[in-house]
């Protein structure tokens, strides 16, 4: 029999890929085709964009993880958050903070070079080390020992004699760095939270902006350097407004999209995982059928599924997709949610009241979630939100531009990053549908719709010959309850609302 503790915390494991222990988080990576193009040694540079909770993290980590087996000797591997590079800097000077942030990754890429030669005989190598040691990186060796034998011998008198240690003076780190990779080798540099706590003002914007002109430059000054980066969308459309040099980056990015297929691949993993980890795997009999009905069989394990989901049955996981809206990070902590309450209520398995059961504590953290994200780019964006508190949870064009006058900018007038003076009725609404508050409906039958979100149509609300392109609008299932909407006949929504089965797409 197999046991499954839904208590344990480790069931679903870490919410932040980056604090999961090696051994864990290999036994439940999804490896996604964005892995390809950040593994690919070819691309000088790649820049994930993708919200928090995304699987940022996770991505460099796969990569990094990848990519080792098929290193050189002579290759490096050097990660790091951008905190630990970005320069102390008070002036809001573009080129002094693009200079500086080449400095920055030139040292610490000397620091690591140096730590890992062995017995340096060449200037360059020596130089290295030494900075290395200065640093910390290394402890003294052989060639520090070679070092202090380099004596220089100055008459000072007829009798006197003083001898004095060759000082290596480096005077472009820059140069020794090129000259200390080996043609062929390479030097991979990953950066994460380059964007950490940004707020949205003018010494933070040149500090973020000036980075990814450093390294684009660094990328052209030393042939072998790979750079994989990280950067949330809503910071990125904040700083290429300003920065026109910032377009020769956009190249270079890459977004993350998680579907209802890499959902269910993740949960399966994650329980797979656990599964392994107890001894419990051994227990299950060989698998047959393909990988989709592998991959259900091991969400069966924890969660009733399918569920009755809307008066016919949806796979648990399309259920936990459309909640945490795609978000890996949100999945698990839904997930972890289920998990407690199923156990109060002494249920074997997760069941659906389990999964909304506490959804409106877990819609609470998410609309903090979603007003820490934007608030850089609408300082207002969480009276934004409030706005829509026992509103309907679908709404015409007509109806969405009448809470947005009547609640907005008759109170208030919000500031939204791009926009000049006081938004529109549709700036406003542009800016609550880019960000996910609510998405497009487009009914086709009684039985059957289509959700379109930003990335499906980024031009409504933008085009005056075409505001909504005939669609409807719903806000997220995931705020609902924590806003106390009500449905569509008017009743206050005490769980999620109920939908026909029909053609999904968030």
């Amino acid at each position: 029999m197999i046991r499954i503790n839904l208590n344990d915390e480790d069931l679903f494991g870490n919410d932040a890929a980056e604090h999961e222990p090696e051994e864990i988080f290999t036994k439940y990576i999804v490896e996604k085709p964005e892995s390809n193009i950040f593994k690919d040694k070819n691309r000088k540079i790649a820049i994930t964009r993708a919200y928090k909770g995304d699987g940022k993290s996770a991505l460099l980590r796969i990569c990094k993880m990848k990519i080792s087996p098929e290193l050189s000797a002579n290759d490096v591997v050097l990660s790091c958050a951008g905190s630990e590079l970005a320069p102390t800097l008070q002036t809001e000077d573009y080129a002094t903070f693009t200079r500086e942030w080449k400095k920055a990754i030139i040292e610490r890429l000397a620091n690591e070079i140096g730590s890992k030669i062995g017995i340096a005989w060449s200037d360059d190598a020596i130089s290295l080390v030494e900075e290395a040691e200065r640093n910390g990186f290394k402890r003294k060796n052989i060639v520090s020992a070679i070092t202090d034998r380099l004596k220089t011998t100055i008459k000072v008198g007829p009798a006197s004699v003083e001898t004095k240690k060759v000082e290596h003076v480096v005077k472009s780190l820059e140069g020794v760095v090129k000259r200390g990779i080996d043609e062929g080798s390479l030097v991979w540099l990953f950066v994460d939270d380059i964007d950490k706590n940004f707020e949205n003002t003018k010494l933070q914007r040149v500090r973020i902006s000036s980075f990814f002109d450093a390294i684009l430059e660094l990328s052209l000054l030393i042939p072998g350097l790979r750079v994989r980066a990280a950067v949330r969308p809503n910071v990125w459309t904040i700083i290429k407004m300003e920065y026109e040099s910032l377009s020769k980056i956009e190249q270079y990015m890459c977004d993350i999209i998680w579907t209802e297929d890499d959902c269910r691949r993740l949960l399966a993993k994650r329980i797979e995982g656990y599964l392994i980890r107890k001894g419990e795997f051994a227990k299950i009999k060989p698998l047959s059928g393909n990988e989709e009905e592998r991959q259900k069989y091991f969400i069966g394990f924890i969660f009733n599924s399918p569920l009755d989901w809307a008066g016919s049955t949806r796979p648990a996981h399309v259920v936990i997709n459309t909640l945490s809206k795609g978000r890996p990070r949100w999945m698990i902590e839904l997930c972890r949610y289920a998990a407690t309450r199923a156990l109060t209520q002494k249920h074997e398995k997760i069941m659906l009241l389990d999964i909304l059961g506490d959804l409106t504590k877990f819609g609470d953290r998410r609309i903090e979630d979603t007003v820490a994200e934007f608030k850089s780019r609408c300082p207002d964006i969480e009276e934004l939100i409030s706005a829509f508190s026992r509103e309907p949870e679908e709404l015409t064009t007509d109806a969405l531009f009448k809470i947005i006058d009547n609640k907005i900018l008759n109170h208030l007038s919000p500031r939204i990053i791009g926009v000049v003076g006081t938004p529109t009725k549709l700036q406003v609404a542009a800016f609550l549908f880019e960000i996910g508050f609510f998405y497009g409906r487009r009914d086709y039958g009684p039985a059957s719709y289509e959700h379109f979100c930003f990335s499906d149509k980024p031009t409504l609300f933008k085009a005056r010959t075409n505001i909504d392109d005939g669609l409807k609008w719903e806000v997220h299932p995931v705020f609902r309850q924590a806003l106390e909407m009500r449905d569509i006949k008017g009743r206050e929504i005490h769980r999620v609302s109920s939908r026909p089965r029909g053609r999904r797409k968030y």
